[in-house]
């Protein structure tokens, strides 16, 4: 008959190699999880610096189109520099639309079960 000493639980435990390695792969995990929170604060910050410029520009657009004669876009007599504007405003609302599509992929993706 073998003797059970009360400390022994049958139950292997890991060796300091195990739990160091469990260690530094657990530090790696939320060091990747902390830069992936940093980018996705520094993508937001971008985008609401985006939108302010839009409304800004829109606002400028908007200022051009009082002094014209013209608010038709195609008239040969719309202004040059509200033309260039609303480019501007076009090419930072499709920035936006990108950027906010990738924070939105990320956020399902992070959301996923793993």
């Amino acid at each position: 008959m073998t003797r059970q000493y009360h400390l022994e639980t049958g139950v292997e435990r890991p060796t300091a190699a195990q739990i160091k390695k469990r260690a530094i792969e657990e530090r790696k995990r939320l060091a990747m999880i902390d830069a992936l929170q940093r980018t996705r604060q520094r993508t937001e910050a971008v985008v609401m610096d985006l939108k302010n410029a839009a409304t800004l520009l829109d606002q400028s657009i908007e200022s051009e189109l009082q002094s014209s004669p013209t608010r038709d876009p195609d008239h040969f007599a719309f202004p040059m520099t509200a033309r260039a504007l609303m480019a501007r405003r076009d090419n930072l609302r499709a920035t936006i639309a990108a950027l906010c599509d990738e924070l939105t992929k990320h956020n399902r993706s992070e959301l996923a079960p793993a």
